[in-house]
């Protein structure tokens, strides 16, 4: 019963940080001051959050395991709908996210 609901709540912030926080940027910001967001958002925040995710999935991983996928497909999702410029690299950011997320799933898992 614990697993289902902490897979509950890691989906909900990942659908914040990865759907919202796009949509913010793109709505609220200036140009100028969204370009930094953008940067910041995929340069340090999203990295770091799919390290955080797939750290915390490699405690439980039969279970969890899809949760960095699910962070991944969140952020290409969101960027595409939000940001209305169809650009094919968003595809190679959500890969290494998943990357970054099962890499550190394997780390908590194996090490």
């Amino acid at each position: 019963m614990e697993s289902y609901r902490a897979i509950i709540i890691w989906l909900a912030v990942t659908v914040a940080v990865l759907f919202v926080l796009p949509v913010c940027v793109a709505r609220f910001a200036s140009t100028d001051a969204g370009m930094a967001l953008c940067m910041i958002l995929f340069l340090i925040v999203n990295p770091l959050y799919s390290a955080i995710l797939g750290y915390r999935c490699g405690r439980n991983i039969r279970q969890m395991w899809s949760l960095p996928l699910i962070s991944s497909i969140s952020f290409f999702v969101g960027t595409w709908l939000f940001f209305n410029i169809r650009e094919v690299w968003f595809s190679i950011y959500a890969a290494t996210y998943l990357a970054i997320g099962w890499t550190a799933m394997g780390i908590n898992k194996y090490l």
